[in-house]
C-alpha cells in the first residue's frame, strides 16, 4: 500500500494543496493521501497561527469528499513543535512492512530541507515527492541541494537518475539508502493562504479559492478578521 503524507499549517487549506494532492496520487498510484496539520510549525515561530481547533475542522471539511483524502492528528498529539522527522518515526514504527511512504511537499518549501530538523536521517527514511513549477530542471534541485549541505549533513549525496517509474521527469537518489526524490509537474494554481487570510480581513470574496464549505466556516466562525 502506499501512503502520501502532506504537512502543512492549512490556515486555511485551498484547492492549491488539494488539487496537487489529487494530481499526485493519481500520478504515483497512491492509495492514501493523510493531511497533517502541524500543532506548531517549526519555520513559523514568529507568525500568529490560527488556532488548531479551526485548522483541524476546516481541513476535515475540504477533504471529506474525496476518498483518497484522510487526515491525521498525530502532529496535533504531540502538542509540540512539529518535527518531520518524528512523524515518519512515528508512522513507520505504527505501520507494517507493507506500507510505502510518500513525504509530498512543495519545492520552495523542499529546497530549505537542510534546515529541517534531522534532515539527513529523513531523507533517508521515505521517499519524496516534490511539486515543481512548470519548466522546473532538475539539475537545478540537485545543484541547490549539493550547495545547501552544511557540515552537518556531509553524508548526504544526490545522485541524478534519468528512470522515473512514475513519470517522465528525472528523479534524485539520496546514495546509500533505497529512497528516491521525485520532482513532478502539477497544474499550478496561483492560490495562497496568505493571499486568503488578507482577503477576507479586507472584506474581498475568497470564493473559488478553496471548498464552498471552508469558506462558509471561515465567515460563520469570524476567521481572519
Amino acid at each position: 500500500m502506499r501512503i502520501g503524507i502532506m504537512g502543512g499549517t492549512f490556515d486555511p487549506i485551498h484547492y492549491g494543496h488539494l488539487n496537487s494532492a489529487d494530481e499526485i496520487s493519481e500520478i504515483f498510484n497512491i492509495d492514501q493521501i493523510i493531511f497533517m496539520p502541524a500543532f506548531i510549525p517549526p519555520h513559523k515561530k514568529a507568525e500568529k497561527i490560527t488556532d488548531i481547533y479551526h485548522r483541524l475542522t476546516m481541513t476535515v471539511l475540504a477533504t471529506l469528499s474525496n476518498p483518497r483524502f484522510a487526515v491525521s492528528t498525530i502532529e496535533i498529539e504531540r502538542n509540540d513543535y512539529s518535527y518531520t522527522m518524528d512523524t515518519m518515526r512515528e508512522l513507520k514504527k505504527a505501520s507494517g512492512k507493507n506500507i510505502k511512504f510518500y513525504f509530498i511537499a512543495g519545492i520552495d518549501a523542499f529546497k530549505e530541507i537542510f534546515t529541517w530538523k534531522d534532515a539527513d536521517r529523513l531523507l533517508k527514511s521515505c521517499d519524496f515527492i516534490i511539486s515543481t513549477r512548470p519548466g522546473y530542471r532538475i539539475d537545478d534541485l540537485s545543484n541547490i541541494l549539493s550547495n545547501t549541505v552544511s557540515k552537518k549533513h556531509k553524508n548526504i549525496k544526490f545522485k541524478i537518475e534519468k528512470k522515473n517509474p512514475f513519470c517522465g521527469f528525472p528523479g534524485l537518489s539520496v546514495i546509500g539508502s533505497k529512497y528516491y526524490i521525485y520532482p513532478v509537474e502539477t497544474t499550478l494554481l496561483d492560490i495562497s493562504s496568505t493571499d486568503i487570510r488578507r482577503r477576507v480581513a479586507e472584506g474581498r470574496t475568497i470564493r473559488y479559492l478553496l471548498p464552498e464549505t471552508v469558506k462558509e466556516y471561515i465567515y460563520k466562525n469570524k476567521l481572519y478578521r
